[in-house]
């Protein structure tokens, strides 16, 4: 089967398009024949040596897969043959094929598209965790989301919405953006291209500061996040980028003197049991048409570097995926657009 493999941390130069065998399932595994794959910030990372899987190069990447269940381990009862599913992969998920834990993977529901499914088994659970399990945000808070447009933030601002919260302040880097998180409910969203965007933050709380940040950016612009918490806010960390971020004597003095609070959340280390507790839910309100799967385009495999460089560019919105089982010639294709939820993103 084809698969991309990292062989490096040279950035993208390390992706390479190889051959290789179809992966073997563990007795408490499910072989999926992928459809579509996301990338990850994280992947992006890990590309550049930035972010740690436990494993040295050469491995096949890709941490997501979505696609039909084609064989099953001797232990396995809770999928079967033929089901649509979507999943963290254990060998990789930017191939053919790929293996998972199968009680760890989730039912497409029907009418969902093997790419929006694939925003479902890291960005979607992601989201939904910080806000019941680590964040609680209450209807009362205020809540400001960094990079609204992305994966985890479309979920960020419609599961906000959906739980009551009275004022979800969205942050977009770019004009473009403004008007399709409007749409998916923020009560307000700034461009943080604009210098004056933590003011019109502070602003938009009539001075007082925000409840609860949603920190993924990391470095300066952490900071000015962070600066824009109200007394007893509370901001939870979470994304690659903030694995190597730090905090100087302000920000302590500032935590102290405010009685402020950090979380951080990791998904790969979290209780598979809490988890699971989010599947159902996140499930039923997809299957439900209360959330929109955003993916901004859909690259075949042998154009993962080009997808890598959408993604990097901070211009898409939404999921950019990888199709596997795409055998147009690279040379002739180009990113396919998707149509979610009513707009094109």
């Amino acid at each position: 089967m084809r698969a991309v493999e990292l062989n490096g941390y040279d950035g993208l130069d390390s992706l390479r398009v190889v051959e290789i065998p179809t992966p073997k399932v563990a007795a408490n595994e499910c072989l999926i024949e992928v459809k579509a794959t996301g990338i990850n910030f994280a992947e992006l990372e890990l590309t550049r040596g930035r972010y740690g899987v436990g494993k040295e190069p050469p491995f096949i990447m890709g941490f997501e897969a979505a696609g039909v269940v084609r064989a099953i381990g001797a232990s396995v009862g809770s999928v079967k043959v033929g089901d649509r599913v979507t999943a963290i992969a254990s060998s990789g998920g930017y191939a053919q094929y790929a293996t998972a834990v199968a009680a760890m993977a989730i039912p497409i529901p029907q009418g969902i598209s093997y790419a929006e499914a694939t925003t479902m088994p890291i960005q979607g659970l992601t989201a939904h965790l910080l806000l019941t399990q680590v964040a609680r945000v209450q209807p009362p808070e205020s809540l400001l989301i960094q990079a609204a447009a992305g994966g985890v933030g479309t979920y960020l601002v419609q599961l906000a919405k959906i739980l009551g919260v009275r004022k979800v302040i969205a942050l977009v880097g770019s004009p473009e953006k403004v008007d399709v998180v409007e749409s998916l409910g923020a009560d307000i969203v700034v461009d943080t291209s604009k210098a004056d965007w933590g003011e019109r933050v502070f602003a938009a709380t009539d001075g007082v500061g925000v409840n609860v940040v949603m920190e993924a950016a990391a470095g300066d612009f952490g900071k000015q996040s962070f600066r824009l918490l109200a007394p007893f806010g509370r901001m939870i960390m979470f994304g690659a980028r903030n694995a190597h971020d730090t905090f100087g004597p302000k920000e302590i003095q500032q935590l102290i003197y405010k009685n402020q609070t950090i979380s951080a959340f990791n998904l790969p280390s979290y209780k598979p049991e809490d988890v699971a507790a989010s599947v159902g839910p996140l499930v039923e309100l997809i299957a439900g048409g209360k959330l929109r799967l955003i993916v901004s385009g859909e690259f075949p495999l042998d154009r993962v570097k080009d997808a890598f460089e959408a993604f990097a560019s901070r211009q898409t919105i939404g999921k950019v995926v990888l199709i596997p089982n795409d055998t147009t010639p690279a040379a002739q294709t180009e990113p396919r657009e998707c149509c979610v939820g009513g707009f094109a993103s």
